[in-house]
């Protein structure tokens, strides 16, 4: 028997949810390992666990430490999603969610941006199958895994966030209310906003956009000399200049505006890793949409149980 398992691939975090009821957050932090270091590290602490994951003719560290293992990949662009850095992130988060051995339906998570390009969206789409339907074998941390991928179905990650408000466990609309309402989702990743709406399980082009606005351009905001990396440990640690904070809501809200300017949603969801930023800023979203905000609980990972109750209302 198949597994179903989810996953939205985030410049940030990638985050996944599978039909076992697993569910991972794990930084999309790579680096190339530096650790031919033989007894240099005698008489210091240990680093902080980062996980090693081998696969054909590549290694690298992956998670929240990578960086005290090696030489970080800060690559942003979308070629990434198709890339040797991607695929070790894909290893590791998958070998948490799954047996030895599974066979896999994989729903992929895919930022709006990419999508509106069509041209980009299909090559990356493309890629990513090629790579990804087919059997698997990697290493993590010196431990065997292997399982294969049957079948993949793609979807705008936002489309997980409707989903998780308005599907029940099996896939089917929770209430009057999901296949009624028009929701808008406001996605802030790390690397951009996506702006998506839905009504009764179909898509409002009215409220589809997106921008290179996500949690990357506080960090610019911040400070443009320093690795991204080491500006995401401070924003983590909830360290943020009130100056950048005030300047990245001023824009995101005008992205908003612009999007929406007008369409009143019944409902917005506010997700992804910039929401955990913004928790005592939701008024300020509702005075922009004229709507109820609201943010789920554990919003980092509202796309990837949506899309894993999405992928068990699709036919595969």
């Amino acid at each position: 028997m198949s597994l179903i398992v989810a996953l939205d691939l985030g410049f940030g975090n990638v985050k996944g949810a599978a039909d076992n009821g697993k569910f991972i957050v794990l930084p999309s932090r790579v680096a190339i390992p530096a650790d031919r270091v033989g007894l240099a590290g005698i008489g210091m602490r240990t680093p902080r666990k980062a996980t090693r994951v081998a696969f054909e003719q590549y290694e690298f560290y992956v998670g929240g430490s990578a960086e005290n293992r090696g030489w970080v990949v800060e690559n942003l662009d979308f070629s990434r999603l198709a890339s040797p850095e991607l695929k070790a992130l894909f290893y590791a988060a998958i070998s948490e969610l799954i047996p030895l051995g599974a066979e896999v339906r994989l729903v992929l998570g895919l930022p709006v941006p990419l999508l509106m390009d069509e041209v980009m969206a299909r090559s990356t789409l493309e890629a990513l199958k090629a790579q990804l339907a087919r059997e698997h074998a990697a290493r993590i941390d010196g431990r065997e895994i292997a399982f294969r991928v049957i079948a993949i179905r793609a979807a705008a990650q936002p489309v997980g966030a409707w989903a998780d408000w308005a599907l029940n466990e099996e896939g089917r609309p929770a209430g009057p209310a999901a296949r009624l309402a028009l929701v808008g989702v406001i996605d802030i990743g790390l690397n951009t906003l996506d702006l998506y709406g839905v009504r009764g399980g179909q898509l409002e082009y009215r409220l589809v956009g997106g921008d290179q606005l996500g949690v990357r351009r506080l960090l610019d905001l911040i400070d443009r000399r320093r690795n991204y990396y080491e500006l995401d440990n401070q924003v983590r640690a909830g360290r943020i200049p009130s100056e950048a904070m005030a300047t990245w809501m001023s824009e995101l809200l005008g992205a908003v505006n612009r999007a929406w300017r007008d369409v009143r949603p019944d409902l917005v969801l506010l997700v992804g890793g910039g929401a955990l930023l913004l928790q005592d800023r939701v008024d300020a979203f509702r005075k922009a949409t004229k709507a109820e905000v609201r943010i789920p609980d554990e919003p980092v990972l509202a796309n990837a149980r949506g899309l894993l109750k999405w992928g068990r209302a699709v036919k595969w």
